[in-house]
């Protein structure tokens, strides 16, 4: 094995600086709405072992003492957040300098009840498993460096594909402090598993019987034979062969397997991971992705990484909405298309033992990246959205990014106000299609977690009442605000704001540019729909609000449970604490 790198002091530092700001961000313990500014004694300047801050806040109700932090004024997501990634306290006369997350979340946790202490003592182990995965991938990222040069200029499509998911897996989550963590994952699991390594391995494979397997439709022609996976052949007429992934399938017995249910001796099919791990790319057949339940868990400790049978119909329920929606819908034509999921497998309901292909339309001479990868860093050093400005709008950063604002805010805004429809398609799951001489569109997929107001959907194409509801619950909304709040969340500010600011942190002369593109671009989209007769009133009751709603994702499931907050999904728990861009005319330079 190789050995592992010590962990860098820089990347501790990065992983805790992250934290604090989200508990800033929401608020947690009441750090913003019981704190203040103040001017600290000589006592705690001395204990500050850097240049000392100009601007400080100090929190003096919790247990643990009082905490000075040194903060700076914001914009974007947090009116405050913290300038350095350590902070003094003083407990009992005595001042001290602390600066690492065991130490923070120890002192956050502090006072309260046993189980949310304990969420605080294991979040204090995803920041360590954070900061380890952090390092590594950076090692990765040195040994992958003139590969990924080429994501853009790859003469295979396919690879080209594989490796700008590769460049945006060396990029965190913009909101949820530590993404890099994969917990679960040793770090031989993340060089055999990992994207940030582009490993290939093959996968594993169980015979289940006929009566315990539910297949939407039929296997791919691909699919492995039982010869193949070193069972008789005899099995073809009693059993269907399921995919396993290798991490999965050593812990099978952990979860237990149904009742004539065979493991195959033999792997088959070698395979790369994408962006999500858990999906990935047969070599020999790369226009079909294959997801699996991987026991991972990523955005936290609640996220284990299985599949839930309903998301299979889920998911191809809103392939088949937006397939009607965009033939129908003049507007959209050539905007988006949508990959083929309609074959999916689960046995019985176990949430371990499931999988879903995905099938690309054939690869041309398009090139298709998350938004993910966009502000992830190239070899250069510059965000790869200069590069696709480079390569697809001849250098013109500005024209990059007024046709990529155009196209989510047309589809998006359109999809919520004319249809009932938000998407939760995050900066993994929102791919973008570039080809040379034709504007930017999408290709979708893994939308079985987005909202629907069926009222407004069956209004507008009657047909679709023949589709039904969506399985989850949860999906099915009665009124606009939380499509409102998804698109806010998601598409503004995971997909716009977030690329933005990643784009201006590398060319800080684009951001006011940038904004002034942003609130134009939705001002005229909202006029043009109102021009159809569509009611944007609910788009304006968001956009001229003074906060915007944000996803509070420490609180709900990593710091605090369900059951403290009342959570009924710990993926869209929201505060209305965001900065409005749409009001601040120094933002995009109109003051």
């Amino acid at each position: 094995m190789t050995a592992r790198p010590p962990v860098e002091a820089g990347d501790a530092a990065y992983i805790v600086r992250r934290i604090v700001d989200c508990c800033l961000r929401e608020n947690l313990r009441g750090l913003i709405s019981q704190g203040c500014m103040a001017v600290p004694d000589a006592v705690v300047l001395r204990a500050w072992p850097h240049a000392a801050p100009g601007t400080w806040w100090v929190v003096d109700h919790l247990p643990g003492g009082r905490v000075w932090l040194p903060v700076e004024r914001r914009d974007y997501m947090q009116a405050l957040g913290v300038s350095h990634n350590g902070w003094v306290r003083e407990t009992n006369g005595d001042v001290h300098y602390e600066d690492t997350a065991e130490r923070w979340l120890s002192l956050l946790g502090e006072g309260l009840d046993h189980e949310t202490f304990a969420l605080h003592r294991a979040y204090a182990e995803e920041a360590a498993c954070a900061t380890e995965h952090r390092t590594l991938a950076r090692e990765g990222y040195t040994a992958g460096a003139d590969r990924l040069a080429q994501a853009l200029s790859h003469d295979d499509a396919i690879e080209r594909a594989l490796l700008c998911d590769q460049v945006a897996s060396h990029r965190d989550h913009p909101y949820y402090p530590t993404a890099r963590a994969k917990s679960g994952f040793s770090e031989a699991d993340l060089r055999d598993y990992a994207p940030e390594f582009a490993p290939t391995f093959d996968l594993r494979w169980l015979a289940v019987p006929n009566d315990a397997l539910t297949l939407t439709t039929q296997q791919p022609a691909f699919w492995p034979t039982m010869e193949d996976i070193g069972l008789d052949a005899s099995m073809r007429d009693t059993h269907a062969a399921i995919p396993v992934h290798p991490l999965t399938w050593r812990q099978l017995d952990d979860y237990g397997l149904p009742a004539g249910v065979v493991r195959a001796p033999r792997a088959f099919m070698a395979v790369r991971p994408t962006l999500s791990v858990r999906t990935v790319v047969p070599l020999d057949h790369p226009r079909h992705h294959v997801k699996l339940p991987l026991l991972m868990r990523t955005l936290g400790a609640l996220n284990l990484r299985l599949i839930k049978p309903s998301t299979i119909y889920d998911g191809h329920w809103f392939e088949r909405v937006l397939r009607a929606i965009g033939s129908h819908d003049a507007a959209l034509d050539g905007r988006y298309a949508h990959v083929d999921e309609s074959h999916g497998a689960h046995v019985e309901d176990a949430r371990h033992l499931a999988y879903i292909v995905r099938t690309y339309p054939a690869p041309n001479d398009e090139t298709i990246l998350p938004v993910a990868a966009l502000c992830a860093p190239m070899p250069d050093g510059r965000p790869l959205a200069l590069h696709v400005a480079d390569r697809f709008h001849h250098g013109d950063a500005l024209a990059w990014w007024q046709a990529y604002v155009s196209l989510l805010c047309d589809v998006h805004l359109r999809l919520w106000l004319g249809y009932g429809i938000a998407l939760e398609s995050n900066q993994q799951n929102a791919v973008l299609s570039y080809r040379p001489g034709v504007a930017p569109s999408l290709v979708m997929k893994d939308n079985d977690a987005a909202r629907v107001l069926p009222g407004r959907l069956f209004a507008r194409l009657p047909a679709l009442r023949a589709l039904g509801e969506p399985r989850d619950a949860r999906i099915v909304v009665d009124e606009d605000a939380a499509l409102g709040r998804m698109f806010c969340t998601i598409t503004l500010q995971l997909c716009l704001l977030a690329v933005l600011e990643g784009v201006a942190d590398d060319r800080p002369d684009l951001r006011r540019p940038f904004y002034a593109t942003l609130v134009d671009t939705l001002e005229s989209t909202l006029t043009t729909l109102a021009g159809e007769g569509i009611d944007i009133a609910p788009a304006r009751a968001l956009l001229d609000a003074d906060a915007l709603p944000v996803k509070y994702l420490l609180s709900a499931g990593s710091l605090l449970s369900k059951q403290a907050t009342g959570a009924a999904d710990i993926n869209k728990f929201y505060g209305q604490s965001g900065p409005n861009f749409m009001h601040d005319t120094a933002l995009r330079g109109r003051d």
